[in-house]
């Protein structure tokens, strides 16, 4: 499908392609029911099953009180045990269930299926460049917000 040729922003362009990225993606999923957000911390808990609420937190970039709320929902869907932890009762640690790592895996299918389909046509030269400029412009933001490149905090 041929698409006219607008100026706009490279800013604007990304955030345009991520939505629609994230849109073919839940599309993709259809009936898992699961929304927008929850497919990265449940695969962030697959890697680091027992995690604990703060790790994930800091792993996924947000707030500990956003993780609680999607843990929480996640929790009544039965994809993810939440536990208190056995060294320290001060904190939870998330579980994959068995219905979650099923999930999971869905996810990662579909995952590897949307980016064959977005960089259908890149040769492999373009596609780790493009990687790499993903991960400049993310590093570039990172220290504008005082982080360290990688979007680790100092």
């Amino acid at each position: 499908m041929a698409r006219k040729k607008k100026k706009g922003t490279v800013t604007g362009q990304l955030v345009l392609a991520a939505r629609s990225a994230r849109t073919a993606l839940m599309h993709q999923l259809g009936t898992a029911e699961i929304y927008p957000g929850q497919d990265n911390v449940l695969l962030t808990i697959g890697k680091s099953d027992g995690i604990t609420l703060r790790d994930l937190a800091e792993k996924l970039a947000v707030r500990p009180p956003t993780v609680t709320k999607t843990i929480n929902r996640l929790v009544a869907q039965g994809l993810v045990d939440k536990r208190l932890s056995e060294t320290d009762l001060r904190q939870s640690r998330a579980f994959l269930t068995a219905e979650g790592t099923a999930l999971v895996e869905k996810v990662q299918r579909a995952q590897k299926a949307l980016e064959r389909r977005a960089l259908a046509g890149f040769s492999d030269r373009e596609r780790k460049a493009f990687r790499r400029y993903l991960i400049r412009i993310q590093d570039n933001l990172a220290e504008e917000e005082g982080k360290e490149p990688g979007g680790e905090a100092p």
